[in-house]
This record gives C-alpha cells, sequence and structure tokens, in this order.
C-alpha cells in the first residue's frame, strides 16, 4: 500500500494504491493541513474479487456520522467532482479512507484525490 501527497501551492493531489483491500482496510492520508476542500475523487478496482468499491473518507478511523467527508454510492468505477468542494477540517491533518469492496480481500484498488487547501 502506497500513499503519495503532492503539494503546489495551494493544490493537493493524492495517489493512493492498495492491494490485499477488504471493506475494512482502511489507510491514512497525510495531508498536513487542516482545512481543505475535495474537488475530484477518482477510485478504480484494478483488480481482485469484487465487482465493485464504495469509498468513505473522513475525519477519524472508522468514519462515521459527524466524521464523514466523503461517502460515494458503489460502482466499479468512481469519478465524481464537488462544485463546492468536500469541506474538511482536519486537527490532527490527516484524512482516513476505506474504499470497502462488496467482497473479498484480495482487491486493488487506485484512488486519486484533488484538494484545494483551505476553504
Amino acid at each position: 500500500m502506497s500513499v503519495q501527497v503532492s503539494r503546489k501551492g495551494s493544490e493537493i493531489v493524492v495517489v493512493v494504491s492498495q492491494t490485499s483491500v477488504g471493506a475494512a482496510t482502511e489507510v491514512e492520508i497525510p495531508l498536513g493541513i487542516a482545512r481543505g476542500r475535495i474537488l475530484r475523487h477518482k477510485s478504480y478496482r484494478t483488480g481482485g474479487s469484487g465487482a465493485t468499491v464504495n469509498p468513505i473518507i473522513g475525519l477519524a478511523t472508522n468514519p462515521a456520522g459527524f466524521n464523514i467527508v466523503l461517502e460515494e454510492d458503489a460502482a466499479s468505477f468512481i469519478d465524481n467532482s464537488y462544485a463546492g468542494g468536500g469541506i474538511t477540517f482536519s486537527s490532527t491533518g490527516s484524512l482516513f479512507m476505506r474504499s470497502r469492496p462488496d467482497t473479498g480481500s484480495d482487491n486493488a484498488i487506485t484512488t486519486v484525490l484533488h484538494i484545494s487547501v483551505g476553504w
């Protein structure tokens, strides 16, 4: 599993490459900022026994309730842009993501996030 965070000015691109992913597999994304907007989210299942992914991104491990920043509908490929952006405030500077494939723990998933720094 690898997490690459690239920043240029007020723009951040995150690329998460995961293998052996199951429904509860979680990755921490260390953004290093407190405030931001997720402008685009792409997630693609590249292999494994699952048919779909149902990603959730939050402010704490096992995101739920008010800690959820974005939660997607199940699909084999997700490419969503957000007009206002998914607003996030994280005192730790990190986000937590679960790709949540529908079955198996052998899935390979690549996720790309485009984030704008600040509100």
